[in-house]
């Protein structure tokens, strides 16, 4: 389990902190190609994205993190032009682990807040009360 903690921390580190997709064939068992052209318009809207891993946690063949986020919106992304502001958004990530690869991935990200964040989106409390 100490294996596939290092091997996740390592691709968080890797991949996403030093904005390296194209080391994305080192860790993943399959779909490289797809994970590099999203990572890439991630890194594209936001060249200081760098992820701050909160919680790990790892049983069998699957290993949990908690992370955070962080970067400015300098570039377009999905279809919005840079807003220059600064963005934070939180992710549970759960990867299966075989043979010292990832080869399965889920996610939980809170899209909403982070488009409000970009300005993509007003979203006014008032008009949630009845």
């Amino acid at each position: 389990m100490e294996e596939n903690k290092a091997l996740v921390k390592s691709f968080i580190e890797e991949v996403f902190n030093k904005h390296n997709s194209n080391a994305a064939d080192k860790y993943l068992g399959q779909g490289a190609e797809r994970f590099r052209k999203i990572s890439n318009s991630y890194f594209s809207a936001f060249p200081d994205l760098h992820v701050n891993i909160e919680h790990i946690l790892a049983e069998d063949d699957f290993v949990l993190v908690f992370l955070n986020w962080t970067g400015t919106q300098k570039g377009e992304f999905q279809g919005m032009p840079p807003s220059n502001k600064p963005v934070n958004m939180r992710s549970a990530d759960l990867y299966r682990i075989q043979n010292g690869l990832i080869v399965e991935h889920w996610d939980v990200v809170d899209s909403l807040d982070l488009l409000k964040q970009t300005g993509a989106i007003t979203f006014n409390d008032k008009s949630m009360k009845q």
